[in-house]
């Protein structure tokens, strides 16, 4: 953890080397008298050590400093050099050692710069017990050293003078230690107070201040920090390195991230090769870090394909490695394989079941699969383990969000002209639903409100109902049942529904309502009802690509029979950080029986079209964002008795994350369709949230 700074060039040892042995005294230099023994003068050479450790040459005074103690070995100032120069050298131990064992006369502050050496030490052993215990994932043992260190520096701190050179040395030093404690409030709180007192904090010190910065998410400030040390030092720890990519992504900086890893992947080679070249070369560890990292740089920016092809090569590479088996588990989850990824992760489970990265797959890929009793189990044992960890803490967080009632809302009003066949001149409904808070068996209950309004030649139709309904999700299956009327009393109707996946890949759904909100409202006004039964086929291949098939068939109180099928395939054609668009194509019939009815019925209707829909991450600062939505369609629309006639539809909106838990929608469009042969424009606007109370 010593500083390292660039020191200029010894002028009388220039290339490093001391003269020979048995060389005269003025081998050393013109003021080098020589000794009544031959050698030359102790105290002169003495001398020499001291002042080339004090202009930054450490190496050089420990070998003059030695050399003089093997013809003089009761010299006071050679045995100080020597000490000296072995604790600047980082060899605080036998410094300490020979200290203790020849009791120098020391001054005051020296003995305090020793006393600090010593705690330099049992930090630097104290944070290598710490990784080889959380290796062997001893993770409630891990830190007893580092805790240990501390007490020492606290005690220092109260022996030392205040604004001494060995105070301030372990006030930086207690910045490594309480970052290694995850304790970064305290690390922020005594850098700041370190910089009130314009003290130059040295670079081993700012890399753990960055860390602390970076996780109270202050990125900027932590890629400031990184830079620095990075400047200082080129090859600087691996941490430090790969802390300034994650800065630099977290501050959305995705240009420079790619430039830093680029770099990173560039300086880490594979292998660590010997000076001698006949030596086998050994496996550079850090680059396998390097490996991972790029596997997560690719889904950051949403290639998950190309994070899964990343993810699977390193497995093939190393298929016992528990930290690639966990990124190729991660990499299946973003694609939607929740099943896959659940298989992957039973292997690193094999492996290193206490591990806390496969602990933390294990409880997140539950809760994708809705697993339910083993998300609970594995966040809750997480949560009291590792507390400070941000990752835990989150999906400890979205667990406990499921104790709570949470509401969601949408609602559109609109405004029709050339025709009211479909929407009048003004339209609106609003949907409004509370739920309570999930049990352990995954029931919750829910309460909806639900409007619609038109306003026709004939006059305005108005529709509103309440419903009371109770809802189980538990491995991906999902059932539904709710009451819902008039004011609960009158024209009561039943909704029952069932949706399962079966695999990564399939999923279907069955649902029928007796007293359909699909009924065109002009039917409610003359006290028609329908009844939906509804079929419905998804294939989902990945993120990018998805297919639904829907059959349906309406069943109004008039003798009316509404069927409709309809297909769609959405492709994801382009994404980046910040960019996602898709484009959508569907198709769709619907049959009408031939009834005398007052409101919309075609006989049959066809339908063709293609949207295009982009959505541009405009801002984003952890948890909160907002998102741009842009929509574009167009269709060929076919009308018995009328013919064929194009569709076209656009809409804008914004998205805002408020929270992690609470997020608004809203947006305009505009849309123009044929019916009845006359072309109908529609402009309108909606709104919607969601959140958890």
């Amino acid at each position: 953890m010593a500083s390292t700074s660039v020191v200029p060039a010894d002028t009388r040892f220039p290339d490093g080397r001391l003269p020979a042995v048995d060389a005269s005294a003025s081998a050393y230099g013109d003021d080098v008298r020589t000794g009544p023994d031959g050698h030359p003068n102790a105290d002169d050479l003495a001398g020499i050590a001291e002042r080339q450790r004090q202009q930054g040459h450490p190496g050089v005074a420990l070998q003059l400093a030695e050399r003089v103690l093997t013809y003089a070995p009761d010299n006071d100032q050679a045995l100080k050099t020597q000490i000296s120069s072995l604790s600047n050298l980082g060899a605080h131990r036998r410094a300490e050692q020979l200290r203790e064992e020849y009791q120098p006369n020391w001054p005051q502050a020296t003995q305090h710069r020793f006393d600090a050496d010593v705690a330099t030490v049992a930090i630097r052993d104290g944070t290598q017990e710490q990784a080889r215990l959380e290796r062997r994932h001893h993770y409630a043992t891990s830190n007893t050293e580092l805790e240990k260190s501390l007490d020492s520096l606290n005690a220092n701190l109260e022996r030392f003078p205040p604004g001494s050179e060995a105070s301030l040395r372990t006030r930086f030093d207690r910045l490594v230690v309480l970052r290694q404690l995850n304790r970064f409030e305290a690390v922020i709180d005594d850098y700041q107070a370190l910089q009130r007192e314009s003290a130059n904090v040295p670079t081993y010190a700012k890399g753990p201040v960055a860390d602390a910065y970076l996780a109270r998410h202050q990125p900027q400030t932590a890629a400031r920090l990184y830079r620095e040390v990075i400047d200082a030092n080129p090859q600087a720890p691996l941490s430090v390195r790969t802390g300034y990519y994650y800065a630099l992504i977290e501050s959305e900086d995705y240009e420079g991230a790619e430039q830093q890893l680029a770099r990173l992947n560039d300086r880490t080679p594979t292998w660590r090769y010997r000076e001698n070249e006949t030596a086998a070369p050994v496996p550079n560890w850090e680059r396998s870090e390097i490996d991972r990292l790029q596997v997560r740089d690719a889904a950051y920016r949403n290639h998950e394909d190309v994070a899964l092809d990343r993810a699977t090569t390193l497995y093939r590479a190393a298929p016992r490695n528990t930290d690639v088996i966990n990124a190729l588990a991660t990499a299946e989850r973003a694609r939607g394989w929740y099943q896959q990824a659940q298989t992957t992760i039973a292997l690193a489970k094999g492996y290193a079941p206490n591990d806390k990265a496969t602990r933390l797959n294990i409880a997140e890929n539950a809760q994708d699969l809705e697993a339910f009793p083993r998300w609970r189990a594995t966040s809750e044992a997480l949560a009291e383990q590792f507390p400070s960890d941000s990752a835990v803490r989150r999906n400890r967080l979205e667990w406990l969000d499921r104790q709570h009632f949470s509401v969601e809302g949408q609602g559109n009003v609109g405004s029709s002209h050339g025709g009211d066949a479909v929407n009048g001149s003004q339209d609106g409904d609003y949907q409004l639903r509370l739920n309570s808070p999930w049990s352990e068996g995954g029931y919750r209950a829910y309460v909806e409100q639900s409007y619609q309004w038109g306003e026709y030649d004939e006059g305005a139709e108005r529709h509103g109902r309440q419903g009371l309904g109770v809802e189980r999700q538990w491995l991906r299956r999902h059932w539904w049942a709710a009451l819902s009327g008039e004011r609960l009393n009158d024209d009561l109707g039943l909704d029952l529904g069932w949706s399962q996946w079966l695999g990564d890949h399939w999923q279907y759904q069955l649902r029928t309502q007796t007293q359909s909100p699909e009924t065109p409202l002009r039917a409610e006004r003359d006290d028609l009802d329908g009844r939906l039964y509804q079929t419905q086929v998804t294939w989902r291949q990945n993120e990018s690509r998805e297919a639904t098939l829907t059959l349906g068939a309406l069943d109004i109180s008039d003798g009316n029979l509404r069927s409709d099928i309809s297909a769609d395939l959405t492709q994801r054609i382009q994404a980046s950080a910040h960019h996602q668009t898709r484009l959508i194509g569907s198709l769709s019939a619907e049959h009408n029986r031939d009834v005398d009815a007052d409101y919309y019925n075609p006989e049959n209707q066809r339908t063709a079209g293609i949207t295009l829909e982009h959505d541009w991450l405009t801002w984003r600062r952890y948890e909160r964002s907002l998102t741009q939505n842009l929509a574009l369609g167009a269709a060929s629309e076919w009308e018995s008795g009328y013919g064929g006639a194009p569709g076209y539809e656009a809409s804008y909106g914004h998205t805002w994350q408020l929270t992690r838990t609470w997020s608004i929608n809203y947006g305009i469009g505009w849309e123009s369709h044929a019916y009845e042969g006359e072309r109908e424009k529609r402009w309108y606007g909606q709104f919607g949230f969601e959140g958890v109370l």
